[in-house]
C-alpha cells in the first residue's frame, strides 16, 4: 500500500494508514524470515523489497513514519545477520548481492537493500583488515572457522563502496523519505567506518569524515526543504514536524564526534569549517539554532577552546531571528562547567602536595587561551551589531559571562567589574528609553543573578568588591563611579526594591556565616560604609521606593488594567509582616558584632563604631530599637578593652571620656524613639501611598519599650564608667537612668523591675565619693517608697537597705571608703515592716515578714551594730503569732452568709464568695523554717570552740549581741 497524496490525512486516517502499513510489514517480514531459514535468499529479498515499499508513503506524519521505520528496521536485522553468515560461509558473495539488489523495481526499497548489503560488506572489511598496526593479524573472524581467511581479492573496496552508497542516496529527494534513508545509512555504517591513516582501498579517517559530512549536508538540505512542502497555511504544523525530525540530522554530528582518530587539527581545518559553512548558508532559523547547539554539546571541550574565534564569528553571521543569545550562553556555560571539573581534578590530584607557598589559583582553562577576552570582544560586538537585542537578552548574556569569569578567573576582579560596568550602562540606557523589558520578571531575575554571583563566589569576604578597579577606594575619586563598591554598587542602586532587598539579605547572611566559619570581620571605615551604606542600605534606612514593610507601589493611571506596581514581583506585592521585619533587623543587629579590629587598635575600632552609628541613626524609630542596643554593647566592650590594653594617662582618659560620651548620645537617641504609632503616623512606616498591612497593631510586639531598654543601657554604661574610674560620667549615666524611670516608666510591674536593676547596679559601684553616692541611694530609696503596690514598696525598701551597707570586699580608690550607715539600714527595715503590716492579705503579710527577717539575720551576721537581738526576737515572735492566727481561722469567712433560695441551683451553699481562706502556703512555712534553721546553726557554731573572727570578742557581735541570745524556741 503506497499513498502519495500531497496533504496529510487526518488523525483517524493517519492511524488507519499506519495500521495497514504495519500489517503489511508483519506479513512480509514473516515470509522473509521463513525463506531465510530455508536458504531461499531470492524469495526473501523479494518479500523484503515488498516490506520496504511501505516506506514510499507520503501520507504519514514524521512521528508515524518513524514508527513504521523502526518496525521495518527491527526486521532488517534478521537479513543483515543472514547476509554476514552467508558470505563468511561462502554460500553467497556480498559483491554479487550488492549488484543484485540494484535491480529492485522501486528506488526506496532498492537503496535500503543496497545500504543493508553494503553495511555488511563494510563489517567484513573491518574485521579482516584491522586498522591498527598493533592489532593481531590472526584475529578470529566472528562466525568463521579459525583457519579460514578470505583471499586478498575478496577484500571489499570500502572507499568506493561508501562513495557509491552516498551518491545513490541522492535518488530520494522527498524530504521525509530522504531523511530517514540517510539516517539509515548513517546508522548502519557508523561502526565500520575506516579510521586508519594509511591510504588504500579500505580508506582512511579522512574518507570517513568526508562521508559523514556529505551525508550531514544532504540531510540538512532535505530537512530545510521540508518547510516548503504542502500549503502555506500549514506552515506552523510543518515547523512542528521539522522539530520532530531534528534528531535525525543531529545524529550525523554525533557520529562525527565519536570518531576516535579525530584530532584537533582535523576538527579545526576540516570538520568545523564545513559544518559552519553549511549552517550559515542554509539560512534557516530552526536549523541554525539547533545545529549550533548540537556542535556545542557533542564535541570535546578542548576543541571548542581552540576554535572559539571561528565558532563565534559564524554566530555573528546567523539569521536575525536566530536566538544567538542562547547559543552563546550555552557555550559559556559549557566552558564554566569544564573549568569547574578541571579545578576539581587538580585539587584532588595535588591535595597532598599543596602548600601555602606553591598554592596557585587554578582556572581550569589553558593559559594560552584568553577565554574571557575572546567572549568579551565577541559579545560586545554582537550587542552593537544586533540592535534588536533587548535589555533582557543583553543581561542574560552578561550573567553567563559573569559566571564564566567568576568560575574560571576568580582572582581577576577586573573581569567581573568590567561585566558589571557594561550591565550598568545598558540598564541606564533602558531606563532612559523607558523600556518595558526592564521591568519584566526575566530581566529582574537575571540582574539579581548577576549581583548575587560575586557574593556567592567571594563568600569568605564579601567586601572583596572594595578591590574592584571601579571602586572609589582604587581610583581615589578619579573614576566614573563614586561608590565604594564601584560598578557593583552603582548597578545595585538601579535595581527595584525587591532585588536590592534580596541582595542585602544575601550579603548579611553570607557575612554572618563567614564570621562563624572563618572569623570574617569588618576592620575598615570603607568596609563599614560599604556594608551599611551601600550593600545593606535597604535594611538600614528608609528608601525612596519603599520602607520598613516593603516596596512602595507606583501606580500608573494611564492603563485600563488597573494599578501596576513597578519593580516588584507578584510574590512580593504584599507588604511584609512584623515577624519578617524582626528577622531582618535581628540580622542587622548581629552584623554590628562584625565591627572590630584584629590588632586591638581601640582608636580605630571607635572610629568604625562611629561610622556605623551614622548609618543606624537614619533608620527611624523602629529600626534603631534593634540596631542601637548592640552598638552600645559593642562600645561598652570596647571601653573595657581600651582600659585593658592602654596605659593610664591623660590621653587614655580623654579617649575613654569621648567613648562614653558617644555611648551617652547613642542611648539618648534610642530613648527618644516612639514606642507606639497612631493611625495618622503610618506614613512614617509605610511611606506615602503604601497601605499599612492588616496586622499593624502588632508593630513592636516582643520588643522592650525604648525607655526600659534605655534605662538598662544607661545602667550598663554607668557600670562600665565605674570600672574605668570615671565618677562624673558614671553619675551622669545614673542620673539619666533615674530620668528615664521618672519620665517614661509608669506601669507598676516595670517600675519595680527597673528600680531593682538600679539598686543592684548602684550596689556594685566603687568609684563614688560620699556625696554623690548618698544622693543616688537616697533617690533610689524615695522611689522605692513611692511604688504603687504595697508589696512592691515593702520589697523595694528592704532591697534598698543594702545600699546603706556597702560591700567591703570590693577594691576601692584611695580616699573613697565603703559607705555604711547602720542607722539608715534599720530605718529601711523598720519602714518595710510597717508597710508589710498594712498588707490586707495575711498570707502575703507573713511572707513579707519572713523576707524581712532574712534581711535582719543577714545584717546581724555582717555586724551591723544597729541590728540587735531584740529586733530579731520580736520579729520571730510576730511571725509565729501570725502563723498561729492563720491556722486557727475558719476556712470560710463568716460574713455574707446566706441560705439557698428556691431558685438556687441544686447543691449551692451559703456564701457569696466561692474562694476560701486557706492556711499559709507551704512555701512560706518552709522559708521561715529555713531561716530559723540557719540561726540555730549559727548558735551551735558559736557554742563550739572555733576561731573568733576579727571584731568579735568572746562570741559577741559588737553592739548587737550574740547568736545564743536569739530565741528560736522549739520552732
Amino acid at each position: 500500500m503506497v499513498a502519495s497524496a500531497p496533504g496529510s490525512p487526518g488523525v483517524e486516517d493517519q492511524g488507519k494508514i499506519l495500521e495497514e502499513a504495519l500489517g503489511v510489514v508483519k506479513v512480509q517480514a514473516f515470509h522473509m524470515k521463513r525463506n531465510l531459514d530455508a536458504n531461499k535468499l531470492m524469495d526473501a529479498l523479494k518479500h523484503c523489497s515488498t516490506m520496504l515499499s511501505e516506506l514510499r508513503t507520503s501520507s504519514l506524519t514524521p512521528k508515524n513514519y518513524y514508527e513504521l521505520y523502526m518496525a521495518i528496521f527491527d526486521e532488517l536485522r534478521h537479513l543483515t545477520t543472514y547476509l554476514y553468515d552467508a558470505h563468511m560461509s561462502h554460500r553467497h558473495h556480498l559483491s554479487d548481492l550488492y549488484e543484485l539488489v540494484q535491480y529492485a523495481g522501486n528506488i526506496v526499497p532498492r537503496l535500503y537493500l543496497m545500504i543493508t548489503v553494503g553495511s555488511v560488506y563494510m563489517r567484513v572489511s573491518k574485521e579482516i583488515m584491522p586498522q591498527s598496526e598493533g592489532e593481531d593479524k590472526g584475529k578470529k573472524v566472528n562466525g568463521a572457522d579459525e583457519g579460514l581467511k578470505p583471499d586478498q581479492e575478496d577484500v571489499p573496496p570500502i572507499k568506493e563502496l561508501m562513495k557509491d552508497m552516498l551518491e545513490m542516496s541522492r535518488g530520494v529527494q522527498h524530504p521525509t523519505r530522504g531523511l530517514f534513508l540517510r539516517y539509515y545509512l548513517s546508522g548502519m555504517t557508523r561502526d565500520y567506518l575506516p579510521d586508519g591513516l594509511v591510504d588504500g582501498p579500505h580508506g582512511t579517517i579522512h574518507d570517513s569524515i568526508q562521508f559523514i559530512l556529505q551525508n550531514f549536508i544532504e540531510m540538512n538540505k532535505l530537512w530545510v526543504r521540508l518547510q516548503h512542502q504542502g500549503h502555506s497555511r500549514e506552515r506552523e504544523k510543518r515547523e512542528v514536524e521539522r522539530k520532530e525530525l531534528r534528531l535525525l540530522v543531529g545524529s550525523s554530528l554525533v557520529r562525527l564526534s565519536q570518531l576516535e582518530a579525530l584530532d584537533l587539527e582535523m576538527y579545526k581545518s576540516l570538520v568545523l569549517p564545513s559544518i559552519l559553512e553549511e549552517i550559515v548558508s542554509c539560512k534557516d532559523v530552526i536549523a541554525q539554532e539547533y545545529l549550533m547547539e548540537v556542535i556545542i554539546q557533542v564535541f570535546h571541550d578542548d576543541f571548542h577552546l581552540r576554535s572559539l574565534d571561528a565558532f563565534l564569528s559564524a554566530t555573528a553571521q546567523l539569521q536575525r531571528n536566530v536566538n544567538v543569545k542562547q547559543i552563546v550562553i550555552s557555550l559559556i556555560d559549557r566552558f564554566a562547567s569544564y573549568a569547574a571539573r578541571a579545578r576539581d581534578e587538580v585539587d584532588v590530584k595535588s591535595k597532598e602536595d599543596l602548600t601555602l607557598e606553591n598554592e596557585q589559583p587554578v582556572s581550569g582553562i589553558p593559559d594560552d587561551v584568553q577565554l574571557f577576552d575572546v567572549f568579551w570582544g565577541q559579545i560586545t560586538e554582537l550587542v552593537k551589531a544586533r540592535p534588536e537585542f533587548t535589555i533582557q537578552d543583553v543581561v542574560a548574556l552578561l550573567v553567563s559571562l559573569n559566571n564564566l569569569s567568576l568560575n574560571c578567573y576568580p582572582e581577576r576582579l577586573d573581569y567581573v567589574d568590567k561585566v558589571l560596568g557594561f550591565a550598568k550602562e545598558r540598564v541606564l540606557e533602558a531606563q532612559n528609553a523607558k523600556s518595558p523589558e526592564l521591568q519584566s520578571t526575566q530581566t529582574t531575575s537575571s540582574l539579581l543573578q548577576l549581583l548575587l554571583g560575586p557574593i556567592q563566589i567571594y563568600h569568605v569576604n564579601v567586601l572583596t568588591i572594595l578591590k574592584f578597579p571601579s571602586s572609589v577606594t582604587q581610583t581615589d575619586g578619579a573614576g566614573a563611579s563614586l561608590s565604594l563598591g564601584g560598578n557593583y554598587s552603582d548597578l545595585l542602586f538601579l535595581q527595584p526594591y525587591s532585588t536590592r532587598r534580596q541582595v542585602a539579605h544575601t550579603v548579611a547572611t553570607t557575612s554572618l556565616r563567614a564570621f562563624t566559619a572563618s572569623d570574617f570581620i569588618v576592620d575598615s571605615a570603607d568596609g563599614v560604609n560599604a556594608l551599611f551604606g551601600e550593600l545593606c542600605s535597604i535594611m538600614i534606612r528608609e528608601q525612596k521606593d519603599g520602607g520598613l514593610f516593603g516596596p512602595k507601589p507606583i501606580v500608573h493611571h494611564d492603563t485600563e488594567e488597573g494599578p501596576k506596581y513597578a519593580g516588584r514581583t507578584r510574590v512580593e506585592e504584599l507588604p511584609l509582616d512584623w515577624e519578617d521585619v524582626v528577622e531582618e533587623q535581628n540580622m542587622v543587629a548581629k552584623m554590628v558584632h562584625l565591627i572590630k579590629c584584629r590588632d586591638a587598635d581601640a582608636d580605630k575600632e571607635f572610629m568604625l563604631l562611629s561610622a556605623a552609628r551614622k548609618h543606624f541613626g537614619e533608620g527611624g524609630d523602629i529600626r534603631i530599637r534593634f540596631t542601637l542596643p548592640p552598638l552600645v554593647m559593642a562600645s561598652i566592650r570596647l571601653a573595657r578593652k581600651f582600659r585593658a590594653h592602654s596605659e593610664e594617662d591623660d590621653s587614655t582618659s580623654d579617649k575613654l571620656a569621648a567613648l562614653f560620651k558617644f555611648i551617652h548620645q547613642t542611648i539618648s537617641s534610642m530613648s527618644r524613639a516612639r514606642e507606639y504609632f497612631a493611625d495618622d503616623d503610618e506614613g512614617s512606616l509605610f511611606k506615602d501611598d503604601n497601605p499599612a498591612p492588616s496586622n499593624t497593631s502588632k508593630i513592636g510586639h516582643g520588643l522592650m519599650a525604648p525607655p526600659d531598654m534605655s534605662l538598662r543601657l544607661f545602667l550598663m554604661a554607668a557600670q562600665a564608667a565605674d570600672e574605668g574610674g570615671f565618677e562624673e560620667l558614671s553619675y551622669e549615666f545614673f542620673v539619666q537612668a533615674f530620668t528615664a524611670y521618672e519620665e517614661s516608666i509608669s506601669e507598676s510591674k516595670a517600675q519595680f523591675a527597673a528600680i531593682t536593676l538600679i539598686i543592684g547596679t548602684l550596689y556594685s559601684t566603687t568609684v563614688f565619693g560620699y556625696e554623690n553616692y548618698e544622693t543616688l541611694i537616697t533617690k533610689a530609696a524615695v522611689h522605692c517608697s513611692r511604688l504603687l503596690k504595697r508589696v512592691d514598696q515593702c520589697r523595694g525598701v528592704t532591697l534598698v537597705s543594702h545600699l546603706f551597707w556597702g560591700d567591703d570586699s570590693r577594691v576601692r580608690e584611695e580616699g573613697k571608703p565603703v559607705y555604711r550607715d547602720g542607722r539608715r539600714v534599720l530605718e529601711c527595715l523598720q519602714k518595710a515592716l510597717k508597710i508589710a503590716d498594712s498588707v490586707m492579705d495575711k498570707n502575703v503579710n507573713v511572707e513579707l515578714f519572713v523576707e524581712i527577717l532574712e534581711r535582719y539575720v543577714w545584717y546581724f551576721e555582717k555586724r551591723n551594730d544597729a541590728i540587735t537581738v531584740k529586733y530579731l526576737n520580736s520579729l520571730i515572735d510576730l511571725i509565729q503569732t501570725n502563723l498561729n492566727s492563720l491556722e486557727t481561722e475558719p476556712q470560710r469567712p463568716g460574713y455574707a452568709s446566706y441560705a439557698p433560695g428556691p431558685l438556687s441551683p441544686a447543691g449551692s451553699t451559703g456564701s457569696l464568695f466561692d474562694e476560701t481562706t486557706t492556711k499559709v502556703s507551704e512555701t512560706v512555712l518552709k522559708h521561715f523554717r529555713n531561716v530559723l534553721a540557719y540561726v540555730r546553726a549559727k548558735k551551735e557554731e558559736e557554742g563550739r570552740d572555733v576561731v573568733v573572727p576579727p571584731g568579735i570578742e568572746g562570741g559577741f557581735v559588737e553592739g548587737g549581741g550574740t547568736w545564743r541570745d536569739v530565741d528560736v524556741g522549739g520552732r
